[in-house]
């Protein structure tokens, strides 16, 4: 009969072991983040390019549940006022990313911000009737059916739940366990939440949730930008692997924390790869705006809604409603926009723009 896995407390005894065999790819993480993040605060969209790239996080984690709304979904759901299950667990995930953003700036990383971010992860969806904002109470598992003999994994018995978050807590926030690089920290830090699985539900989103507010914390990136659901989703059974393989007598923290670290390296060149191009689309429609008598604001609603009606100009450009939709109908034959064939409230897409950030 399985029994409930009781991890071993925070710092790990074999952090410079760790640090030796993960320099040079920890180096090359490092590099390739620091260079996304000065691209992102020089990009002349990098604010929109933000808020698009933690959309698009909040679609990936959310998958890695199951949920089976896109990118393009979600775009279009503002507008369109589509409504499901899985919508809503992504705009409760970009939520809980923005809420975790701001308690930052008041609280550390702990028990009441969990507790927060929990409530807004499982508000209104799938889970919000298994006690959102509390730590378990009974035991929970793992597995493919509800019986605890098939599990996967039992995570610790939830009397211990409270003596496992507080080390966490203080792993995560004492200036003596700050001895390991702070993405490192990170891999750690999400495993351990993992295994611990604190809550009944939705665990895996605030952990999720969680790297990115550690690196923000401890200034590893300068905005809520960089995340890596992108890849641990598309590589989901070994990400799942290699947890479980942490949760073991003799845990395997050197192949999860290598996988971490490619993941990050990778993820970091495709956001730089996207960021670059968002930039050179957008030098694009300035210049076609500017060559067309086109104000600038035109191509920044475009930018930052993607999907839209020409309402979206109300009260944001100083012009005639014939004025807006004249200027739109030109980004429409410039082919930067595309319109439905309604003859009322058309809806336009930037298909090339989608392109890019999907």
């Amino acid at each position: 009969m399985k029994k409930p896995f009781n991890p071993q407390m925070l710092p790990l005894s074999l952090e410079n072991d760790i640090k030796l065999k993960t320099m040079q790819k920890l180096i090359d993480a490092r590099l390739k983040i620091k260079e996304f993040d000065i691209l992102l605060e020089k990009s002349p969209v990098g604010e929109i390019a933000s808020n698009l790239f933690s959309l698009n996080e909040s679609v990936q984690s959310t998958k890695i549940e199951g949920t089976q709304a896109t990118f393009t979904d979600v775009i279009e759901s503002k507008v369109t006022g589509a409504k499901s299950e899985d919508l809503q667990e992504v705009q409760n995930y970009i939520e809980a990313l923005e809420i975790g953003q701001d308690l930052l700036k008041s609280i550390p990383i702990s028990t009441r911000m969990f507790h927060k971010l929990h409530e807004v992860l499982l508000k209104k969806s799938r889970g919000s009737n298994r006690s959102p904002g509390e730590y378990r109470k009974i035991q929970n598992f793992i597995g493919p059916n509800g019986k605890i003999e098939d599990a996967t994994y039992i995570p610790p018995e939830p009397q211990n739940i409270d003596k496992l978050i507080g080390n966490l807590e203080h792993y995560i926030n004492s200036e003596d366990c700050n001895t390991l690089d702070a993405l490192l920290k990170a891999a750690i830090i999400h495993a351990q939440f993992e295994t611990i699985h604190p809550y009944l539900d939705g665990n895996g989103r605030l952990g999720r949730v969680l790297i990115m507010l550690y690196l923000l914390e401890t200034k590893v990136i300068s905005k809520p930008s960089f995340f890596i659901s992108e890849e641990l989703e598309k590589n989901k059974f070994k990400y799942y692997t290699l947890l479980n393989n942490l949760r073991a007598d003799n845990p395997n923290w050197l192949d999860w924390i290598d996988f971490f670290l490619d993941s990050a390296i990778k993820q970091a060149d495709k956001y730089l790869g996207k960021l670059k191009a968002v930039d050179e689309y957008y030098s694009k429609a300035i210049n076609f705006a500017s060559d067309n008598n086109i104000h600038i604001n035109y191509v920044n609603i475009m930018f930052e809604k993607i999907v839209f009606t020409s309402k979206e100009f109300d009260g944001k450009i100083d012009a005639s409603y014939n004025t807006i939709n004249k200027n739109i109908n030109k980004l429409v034959q410039g082919k930067f926009l595309y319109a439905d064939d309604k003859k009322r409230n058309k809806i336009y897409r930037a298909y090339d723009l989608l392109d890019i950030l999907r």
